[in-house]
């Protein structure tokens, strides 16, 4: 962990995507930000611990996952909640709840930020307030559709949800129809309340209708969208899974 100058920001995603939170910062809001504020590489299971979050509340993600996760007292693992690149967290008062732990779940670079100056900045930076609001808005929608998910929705139609959630956040392809899975199989489990096996039953008859093609184990292309989406909003008339060009097989829902 390290003091982060300023100079170090302008290589950093949270300063050069615009989209993103220290873009529309004046040069002097970055310097006061970063030469307060502390990097962090995270690898893959490592966690930020309850001492850390208390002294540096606010998370910018700058690259990687992360997640909260949930640890029942008979092993059994719950993932809350993904952030990704772009996303600031709040965790003020995070630990004294005991709400679970923060723990990567790839590879990722984290920017502690100052709670004071984080909060002038955003008392007095119209852009940047934007910015905040508008991702505390993206992750509120993200935890209500996750929530309707885990409630009503069956296991084929939680994985198409969530890759139209890899689809915001994830695009690889210029049309939008090739994303990146940022999550091992096994994490992404725990994420919809699934087993891993029906995980991969899930995407095997996803691939097997001609839905979707995997590129990489992390990259799938979305061969049909609009029927990808009927699957995600939880159409049941299965007439509606069939293509006009070809006849399917009926989806098997896990």
């Amino acid at each position: 962990m390290s003091s982060m100058p300023a100079e170090k920001c302008k290589q950093c995603s949270l300063f050069f995507n615009r989209d993103f939170f220290c873009s529309h910062l004046s040069p002097d809001e970055l310097t006061n930000l970063s030469g307060i504020s502390r990097t962090m590489a995270m690898h893959r299971g490592e966690a930020v611990s309850a001492e850390a979050l208390k002294a540096w509340p606010i998370i910018a993600v700058a690259s990687g996952v992360l997640s909260i996760q949930h640890l029942l007292e008979d092993g059994r693992r719950s993932i809350a909640a993904f952030f990704m690149a772009g996303d600031i967290i709040d965790f003020r008062s995070f630990a004294d709840h005991a709400r679970g732990q923060v723990i990567a779940l790839s590879k990722a670079n984290i920017c502690r930020l100052s709670p004071q100056v984080f909060k002038q900045i955003v008392k007095n930076n119209p852009d940047a307030q934007e910015i905040m609001w508008e991702n505390l808005r993206n992750q509120s929608f993200r935890a209500m559709d996750h929530s309707s998910d885990l409630a009503k929705k069956r296991a084929l139609e939680k994985l198409a949800s969530f890759l139209f959630e890899c689809r915001c956040h994830y695009t690889i392809a210029p049309q939008g129809s090739t994303v990146s899975i940022p999550v091992r199989r096994i994490d992404l489990a725990d994420y919809l309340g699934m087993q891993p096996e029906t995980v991969s039953r899930c995407f095997r008859d996803l691939e097997e209708q001609g839905i979707i093609e995997f590129k990489t184990l992390s990259s799938v292309t979305i061969k049909d969208v609009p029927l990808l989406r009927q699957i995600a909003n939880g159409a049941k008339d299965a007439s509606a899974y069939q293509p006009a060009d070809k006849t399917m097989k009926i989806l098997r829902f896990a």
